[in-house]
């Protein structure tokens, strides 16, 4: 008999030992699930910290570009006669809010027919339309006209007319 309870216990040892291997092969598998996890979990929290890192930079460019377009046309403004207040062009940002990204100002072009006030006219329009540090096409375009046009009223001398 004691052949039978030997095979017996033989076999209860690789049941024992066949239970004890599964049981550790699940642990190595919720290890790994969890080593899994965890790296997930670390990988999400990057990926929200560099998108919360754009986010933050993009609506900074928004906020500054505001603020540069804003003083921009107010510096026009303050430097010449307007006929209409301050237009700005608004792009939605990522907040939801709205930003400006472009503006003009109506400056007041008319040409008095005293030629002393014309010149004072002319030279306040260049004054007005270059008074920034960044000077836009347009702002430009106005500063060369307003320069030309004093140049005609100067040349002109005694005989001027307003046309």
């Amino acid at each position: 008999m004691e052949i039978n309870s030997y095979s017996q216990s033989a076999s209860s040892i690789y049941q024992q030992l066949a239970q004890k291997r599964a049981e550790l092969s699940n642990i190595d598998k919720k290890e790994l699930e969890k080593t899994a996890s965890d790296n997930y979990d670390k990988t999400n929290a990057s990926n929200e910290k560099f998108e919360q890192k754009d986010y933050q930079r993009v609506l900074e460019k928004y906020k500054n570009l505001d603020a540069d377009v804003k003083s921009h046309e107010q510096t026009h403004a303050s430097r010449g006669t307007t006929t209409a207040p301050i237009q700005y062009n608004y792009h939605l940002g990522p907040d939801g809010r709205l930003y400006a990204n472009g503006g003009s100002v109506r400056l007041d072009t008319s040409i008095p027919k005293e030629e002393g006030s014309a010149n004072a006219k002319l030279e306040e329009l260049k004054s007005a339309s270059t008074a920034v540090d960044a000077l836009s096409s347009v702002d430009a375009q106005i500063a060369r006209t307003a320069n030309l046009n004093k140049m005609l009223l100067q040349a002109q001398g005694d005989s001027y007319e307003n046309r």
